[in-house]
């Protein structure tokens, strides 16, 4: 793994990740560029030119979710490896489906890869579906298969922490997880512990809820449309991160040779994860903790010194890729500002190694190996009660790891800036849709 992953983790609160701004005012949806091919999530935000500057190279995206198809024409050239076997089976005990498939089964899966890494080949002579981190290495994890059973396969834990402990053994910087599945919080702290960053999909009802999304340091992600207004049940709440471009996207239907669009937090989180594969790739010196204090200041086109204020229904705005670009990660505090002091599982302490019951991460445990290969809106499913109260005030609390004293910030939430409310949509001047 990557020297960057040896991270301080730190706990500050309520700061969330934003990265990439696009929107411009209803007025004016009908001239987003891209907008009725669902193509708008990379002409309106200007990644073709950011491309020049960097693709993600070197960065390893997971995404833990359905069945694949890497065979689709716009997944041609990319670097997508499914990890065989998949984490379901028809019946306890037995055989794990197979990772990738031709079916439908593998259409959300498929539509969330191609927006991450797509080579917008085409199919038929239509456009195809850019990725918008064409550069990065995509390993998918099948931990649901459709409306098929999902059971627990011979050999594989009854929880699917599985998925998690074998996509950071196989080196991932990223994990997307573009639904909900069931994760233990013990799985989400071996993935921050090891320098992960976890993007989650917060929901399409309205509210945040399933696994890993009520995790404790999990950058939830809600959902835009092309004429800045969020999409009907975007998620809100205190724990919501940022917005994304993830209505009306370009996907792939089998029997994949015909394009539809697709909506929901499930695309957002796509986005969230590609944006910063952008960014890491172009800073590989950088921490998890580092990307996301960046991200928390550059929603909204502009550079703040101090993260951008929080809004129940926006977070910290929306995420702006040429913004969040322009600034160097390496500069600000390695803490995770998603990592509460709250009693939220998981905690710090669990987090950084020194709580009760915690270990070194695990390697590979189902046996799989990575092969080379290879929608609608994601899905949640209930979760474990978990507190999820907010921090109101400052402290600091200080843990002591292997003789080294390491200070976890708390900080109160920045209330909205007054006179500013996000109940009008965020607006950008004419000409700079990044």
């Amino acid at each position: 793994m990557r020297s960057r992953r040896s991270v301080r983790q730190g706990a500050v609160l309520a700061t969330s990740v934003a990265v990439v701004a696009l929107v411009v005012p209803a007025a004016a949806a009908a001239a987003v560029p891209g907008a009725e091919d669902g193509r708008w999530y990379y002409e309106a935000t200007g990644l073709a030119d950011l491309h020049q500057r960097t693709t993600g190279e070197g960065v390893t995206i997971a995404v833990i979710d359905e069945a694949v198809n890497p065979a689709v024409a716009d997944l041609a050239g990319a670097d997508v490896q499914p990890h065989e076997p998949s984490y379901c089976a028809a019946q306890p005990g037995g055989d794990a489906y197979p990772a990738t498939s031709t079916e439908p089964v593998a259409e959300h899966t498929t539509s969330i890869v191609t927006m991450l890494v797509g080579t917008d080949a085409g199919v038929g002579g239509a456009p195809g579906i850019p990725g918008v981190a064409p550069g990065a290495t995509v390993r998918t994890y099948a931990v649901r298969y459709g409306e098929a059973p999902c059971e627990t396969p011979a050999g594989q834990e009854d929880l699917q922490d599985d998925a998690i402990r074998d996509a950071v053994a196989e080196g991932a910087d990223i994990i997307a997880v573009p639904g909900a599945a069931s994760f233990t919080t013990d799985g989400v702290a071996e993935a921050l512990r090891a320098g992960a960053v976890v993007v989650a999909a917060g929901g399409n009802d309205g509210f945040i809820s399933g696994m890993p999304s009520v995790a404790n340091g999990v950058v939830n992600v809600g959902t835009v449309t092309p004429d800045a207004t969020l999409a009907d049940g975007s998620p809100r709440g205190d724990l919501l991160a940022v917005v994304a471009p993830g209505a009306h996207v370009r996907a792939l239907v089998a029997p994949w040779d015909a394009y539809n669009t697709t909506t929901g937090s499930s695309n957002a989180t796509a986005y969230t994860a590609g944006a910063l594969a952008l960014l890491w790739s172009l800073y590989p010196e950088a921490t998890g903790g580092q990307l996301l204090q960046a991200m928390i200041r550059t929603t909204g086109g502009e550079v703040t010194a101090e993260p951008a204020a929080h809004d129940g229904s926006w977070g910290y705005g929306t995420l702006n890729v040429r913004s969040l670009l322009s600034v160097d990660p390496t500069t600000y505090q390695d803490e995770n500002p998603f990592l509460l002091d709250d009693g939220t599982k998981p905690t710090p302490a669990e987090v950084l190694g020194t709580g009760p019951g915690t270990a070194p991460t695990a390697e590979p445990s189902s046996g799989g190996t990575v092969t080379d290969g290879g929608t609608t809106t994601g899905e949640t499913t209930e979760s474990p009660d978990l507190p999820l109260g907010v921090v109101v005030g400052s402290a600091v609390a200080v843990v002591l790891v292997a003789g080294v004293v390491t200070a976890v910030f708390l900080r109160r939430r920045k209330a909205t800036v007054p006179g500013h409310s996000y109940d009008e949509p965020p607006t950008y001047a004419r000409g700079n849709h990044g």
